[in-house]
């Protein structure tokens, strides 16, 4: 049996790249496309409705966020089971998602799970929690805008988050600020 014979391919050599500096062949950090992150607040003041705990409502976080938005809108649905005083109430108010995050609740003697639907955007977010919370009786509970006890917008840096649409009108994403 006799070998086969390699011969150098006949494309057009490869061009000399010895000259190129090393770092200039990368993608720069600037040229990454940057993931979607938001944040949803909390109207802790708002009325909780008979379905939500406010002792509970006034232990959450005063922001979900900045983080992406299917991120976001699981921390806030847990977060309203996780104030309810039925989980099973909130829980049987949402449906099977597919492909999104997943939510728990405890009733009947055990663990329930549900995936949340894969969100890509505030506007999905908010037109979900706004449902939501229609159907728990407790409007207002979340806000793309920071709450204060004043309800108006701080801008001396205590937020974590910034409003695009400060920078952008018409605009409803929340970006978090730049360090």
């Amino acid at each position: 049996m006799t070998p086969l014979a390699i011969s150098p391919p006949s494309s057009t050599p490869e061009p000399d790249m010895s000259s190129i500096p090393q770092d200039a062949a990368t993608i720069p950090h600037s040229a990454t496309p940057q993931v979607l992150t938001v944040c949803i607040y909390i109207n802790k003041q708002a009325n909780t409705g008979p379905n939500l705990d406010r002792k509970k409502i006034q232990q959450l976080p005063d922001h979900f966020g900045p983080d992406r938005p299917s991120v976001v809108l699981q921390q806030a649905v847990q977060g309203c089971i996780d104030s309810a005083f039925q989980q099973k109430t909130v829980f049987t108010l949402l449906t099977q998602g597919y492909g999104g995050e997943k939510i728990s609740a405890t009733f009947d003697g055990k663990q329930h799970l549900l995936s949340l639907p894969v969100v890509n955007s505030i506007d999905y977010v908010l037109r979900f929690l706004k449902k939501l919370c229609r159907s728990l009786h407790c409007e207002n509970l979340f806000s793309d805008e920071p709450i204060t006890q004043h309800t108006s917008y701080q801008s001396d840096g205590t937020s974590k988050c910034l409003r695009l649409s400060d920078a952008k009108a018409g605009a409803r994403f929340i970006i978090p600020k730049s360090i």
